[in-house]
């Protein structure tokens, strides 16, 4: 019965996967029929509106061209329009502000938002956790400590995108081998995708074979 009972979760271990992928996927695929649907006069031409990705392809084509849009003289003289009217609204424009420079961040390439992963002693002795270091710590609080400090993202599990800032010297920090993306997959699987021991080994800097005397 023991055996049987281990075949079953093993077989959805196997269907897991594919099965919630397709899931995220008809959701998607149904978001974007149930948004872009309305705008789209299928009807006209005979095209039956019921077609499941039909919204999906229009808002891909949609924002396809509100990018190359975007890059023209007229996308950069209304973005800077719509900047500075958004900046001067009370509330709204911190708000505004906030979200635009965090997409900023993500999105420059230059930026490289989440540059190494850190290991850190937290939230007590011996026990650990995995950060994102994301720039060097200056200003105010750089002055004040009179040390060379880190930013470190602290994300949560099982989503990264949440957690929080902590301003870390950089001599309490271990500098991980494994990618960023290693990094992520292992959080969000709470520790149970663990990145491949022989990539970080080959990925840690080899130390040179002193040459015995003669």
């Amino acid at each position: 019965m023991k055996k049987i009972q281990n075949y079953f979760f093993s077989g959805i271990l196997i269907v897991a996967p594919l099965g919630l992928s397709l899931y995220v996927a008809w959701v998607v695929v149904g978001l974007a029929d149930k948004i872009f649907r309305p705008f789209i006069p299928l009807n006209q031409f005979g095209i039956p509106a019921e077609i499941p990705g039909v919204g999906l392809i229009v808002a891909f084509l949609f924002f396809t061209i509100l990018g190359a849009v975007a890059g023209s003289f007229f996308g950069r003289f209304y973005h800077k329009v719509v900047d500075s009217i958004l900046s001067k609204i009370p509330g709204l424009n911190s708000i505004y502000s906030t979200v635009k420079q965090i997409i900023d961040t993500f999105a420059t390439t230059q930026s490289n938002a989440f540059k190494e992963v850190v290991l850190i002693e937290y939230p007590q002795k011996d026990m650990y956790a995995i950060g994102f270091l994301t720039s060097e710590t200056k200003g105010e609080i750089a002055v004040r400590k009179n040390k060379k400090m880190i930013n470190v993202f602290m994300p949560s599990t099982p989503n990264p995108t949440t957690g929080f800032l902590m301003f870390v010297p950089i001599t309490k920090c271990t500098k991980l081998s494994m990618s960023v993306d290693q990094a992520i997959k292992y959080i969000i699987s709470a520790g149970l995708v663990t990145p491949n021991v022989p990539a970080i080994k080959k990925a840690l800097p080899q130390k040179k074979k002193k040459l015995a005397k003669k």
